[in-house]
Order: structure tokens, then C-alpha cells, then sequence
């Protein structure tokens, strides 16, 4: 455990907010402050490491001050100081390269005076490569400043088992989110209709793992690339990858939780055909499912999904919509039920 608590900010995408909240209430007071962002209170920087559902954390230390100089005070550099030796102690011990500083106006004189004390404290050289990522910013409060100091050398999001870059790979945060939408626990039978490089049963094996776990693909470097990603991830739990159409491969059926994040227009895929894909897909999903199954379908296809919804639902019943944003992108997932 820490010696300091830590006011801390987790930055997450809006429409993982509530999962990643009810996550980090296991490591301390958290509340929101933003869709993007929440506070915690917490001394235990090794725990906020392992939070799934963020996509960064910053150790926060708010001022009294009316003008980034007054950072420069030592009372101000003393505490920073502290800061950064709290980060550096995390276990197991992190290196950082460099020292990245971000703010408006990073080019002016205090503000370029600020990063090089920062660097000279963290004893790292000031470069826009750094991969110790200080914000500065104005505080919630009137005539307050805030410095935020990311806890990790990369983003908690950006995951260290993803060693393939593979094309249109859902994003992982946003994956955690739709499993804890889903409700999968240790007893379900867990199936991902288009699994691509894994992201979701992976994801998975880092919460309760399901008693069976089955990603269908018809790109077999899809599948090479998920196999990598499991074993690169070191978790307990099988997961079965299987070449080939789901709706026409060979699988036994009694899912009781099903995944698709299937082909999207402006990616993969013809926005034509997916509407034919995704009819398809729910079809298939009813003739896999046990009974009180539930479907999540991600898409991008918002119309077309509420086009099919409407006239071809195979048997599902709609139980709520959910929205994400994430860099300019909107996919929507749709929560469904079998009765």
C-alpha cells in the first residue's frame, strides 16, 4: 500500500463511465466528474494499475494559483516530488523514457520553465516523445491549477497481452464494458460470433471465467493473432478458436452468452450486405442459445440493426440499447434476450 493517498483522475470513453466507477469503488471514494472523467481517492497505486475499464490515470495535485508560474513555488515542487517518487515505487518498478508535458500554451516560457524542473525531478529528459505524461490544466476552482501525472508509461487501455496489430480490433475498455453489460460469470457458456483477434474472451479471462468459451472467425490471422493475445495474456481458461461462417459452422449449441462485434461499413464489409449479416446473425444466435440466453451486438449499423430488430428479430427481445464514443466513432450496443 501506498504511503501517500492519491487524488487521482481516470480518464475513461463515455459509455464505459458507470463500469469503470463500479470498478475503481474497490480501491477507494470515486465519484464522477465528467462522461470522461471520475476522482478517486485511493493510496493504492499498484491496484489502480489493474483497472480494466480506464483508459488512464493521472496522480492529481490541485494549486491555489492564478498563473502557471506559481507552480514553479517549492512548496508546489516539493509535493511533485513526491508524487513522482510515489509513481516510481509502484511494484513491479516502471521505467519511463522521457517526460511529455501537455498543456495549453506549452510553448511559453513558464509553461517550458515548468517541464524542465518536472524532468529535472523526475530526473528524465523533456521530450514530446515522453512517455511520463504530465497535463497541466485549470483547476474546477476559481484561481486553482492542476497537474496530473499519468501513473503508467502507457495508457491502462493499451494492453500488454495485444501483441498483433490487427484491423478494426474493438477497443479494449469498451470490451470490458459490454461483458459487464452482458452480466458473464463463471457458469455461462460464452460464444463470440466474430472474435477477430480475440478482444472479448480474452478480456473475459481477466474477470470470471466462463465454465466454456468458443470465438468463431472465418480470417484464419484473425484467429493467429487471438491465440497470440491469449497466451500472451498468461490466464487461466480455455477458450476454443474456431475457422470459419458461424452460421454455418459446426457448433454445439446451450450458449447461455453471446457476443458480435461483426464487420462495419466504413472497415470491413459492405453496408448492404451487413444489414443481410446481421439478420443472419441473430438467426443463427437463436439456434445456439439456451434458454434465458443473452445476445450483445456492437455495431456501428445503427439503422440497419433497428431495421432488423424490427422486422426479423429470430426470437429476441430487445432489453436495452447502449451507446459509446471513442475517437470521433459512435458504435451502439444492443442488449437482447431469449426467452
Amino acid at each position: 500500500m501506498s504511503q501517500i493517498t492519491h487524488d487521482l483522475v481516470l480518464e475513461v470513453l463515455d459509455g464505459c463511465g458507470q463500469s469503470a466507477l463500479e470498478e475503481a469503488r474497490e480501491l477507494g471514494a470515486v465519484r464522477r466528474i465528467g462522461p470522461t472523467e471520475l476522482a478517486l481517492r485511493s493510496g493504492d497505486l499498484d491496484g489502480v494499475r489493474s483497472l480494466r475499464r480506464v483508459v488512464a490515470a493521472s496522480t492529481a495535485l490541485t494549486v491555489p494559483a492564478r498563473r502557471p508560474r506559481e507552480l514553479l513555488e517549492t512548496s508546489v515542487q516539493q509535493r511533485l516530488a513526491e508524487l513522482l517518487e510515489e509513481i516510481r515505487r509502484q511494484r513491479p518498478r516502471q521505467r519511463f523514457h522521457g517526460l511529455r508535458l501537455e498543456a495549453a500554451g506549452s510553448d511559453t516560457p513558464d509553461m517550458r520553465r515548468l517541464a524542465e524542473a518536472l524532468g529535472e525531478l523526475a530526473d528524465l529528459p523533456v521530450s514530446e516523445e515522453g512517455d511520463l505524461v504530465v497535463r497541466v490544466r485549470r483547476g474546477a476552482a476559481p484561481v486553482t491549477w492542476q497537474v496530473l501525472l499519468r501513473t503508467t508509461p502507457r495508457p491502462l487501455a493499451t494492453r500488454a497481452w495485444r501483441t498483433v496489430n490487427y484491423p478494426g480490433a474493438v477497443n479494449a475498455t469498451i470490451a470490458a464494458t459490454v461483458l459487464d453489460l452482458l452480466q458473464v460469470g463463471e457458469e455461462d457458456s460464452l460464444l463470440d460470433m466474430t472474435c477477430g483477434s480475440g478482444t472479448f474472451l480474452v478480456e473475459q479471462l481477466h474477470s470470471a471465467v466462463p465454465a466454456r468459451a468458443v470465438g468463431v472467425d472465418l480470417d484464419p490471422s484473425a484467429l493467429d493473432a487471438a491465440r497470440a493475445h491469449q497466451r500472451a495474456a498468461r490466464r487461466k481458461g480455455r477458450i476454443d478458436w474456431l475457422e470459419g461462417d458461424v452460421r454455418t459452422a459446426e457448433l454445439e449449441p446451450g450458449f447461455s452468452r453471446i457476443v458480435t462485434n461483426p464487420p462495419w461499413g466504413t472497415l470491413l464489409g459492405e453496408h448492404e450486405t451487413n444489414e443481410e449479416l446481421l439478420a443472419d446473425l441473430l438467426a443463427r444466435a437463436a439456434e445456439l442459445a439456451a434458454p434465458g440466453a443473452r445476445l450483445g451486438v456492437l455495431t456501428h449499423e445503427i439503422t440497419r440493426m433497428q431495421r432488423v430488430l424490427e422486422t426479423a428479430p429470430s426470437g429476441w427481445r430487445p432489453t436495452g440499447e447502449h451507446r459509446f464514443f471513442q475517437k470521433g466513432h459512435h458504435p451502439r450496443l444492443f442488449l437482447l434476450a431469449r426467452d
